[in-house]
């Protein structure tokens, strides 16, 4: 592996960047560029890159879910071969059923008249880690 990647929840991230530890430490990193420039999209502390994560879906009964829960976070590992695979589902069309799955699929439709040209794209992949043991999860406290 060649280090480990953290996706943590905004609270999570706000109490990892505020304590008075972290601060410290970057205090005279490149001039305190740390604590200028918006570092959600990846800050390294410890040797683990922690990025702020804020995926949410709505489920059937209309509420909104987040991915990852208040004050708490998700590491894994990065660089590491066979440790996670992405498979690909066929698309929904005809022509595609009982094939393999593609990454991607396009296809394009007329318009009546001949008025533009029609797009449609999907992609179905089911991203899986082979080694569940070294997701960890961690929380802030």
């Amino acid at each position: 592996m060649t280090g480990v990647h953290c996706l943590v929840s905004p609270e999570f991230f706000d109490a990892l960047t505020s304590h008075s530890k972290v601060k410290e430490a970057y205090e005279r990193w490149q001039e305190g560029a740390a604590l200028r420039d918006d570092m959600r999209s990846g800050f390294t502390f410890g040797g683990i890159t922690f990025e702020e994560y804020r995926g949410q879906a709505i489920d059937p009964d209309g509420n909104v879910r987040r991915f990852i829960a208040s004050g708490e976070g998700h590491c894994f590992p990065v660089g590491t071969s066979q440790t996670f695979v992405t498979y690909f589902a066929p698309a929904d069309f005809n022509e595609t059923v009982n094939t393999l799955g593609l990454p991607i699929y396009a296809k394009q439709e007329p318009r009546k008249f001949d008025r533009g040209t029609d797009l449609h794209t999907q992609s179905n992949p089911l991203p899986l880690c082979l080694i569940p043991a070294v997701l960890v999860k961690v929380t802030a406290s």
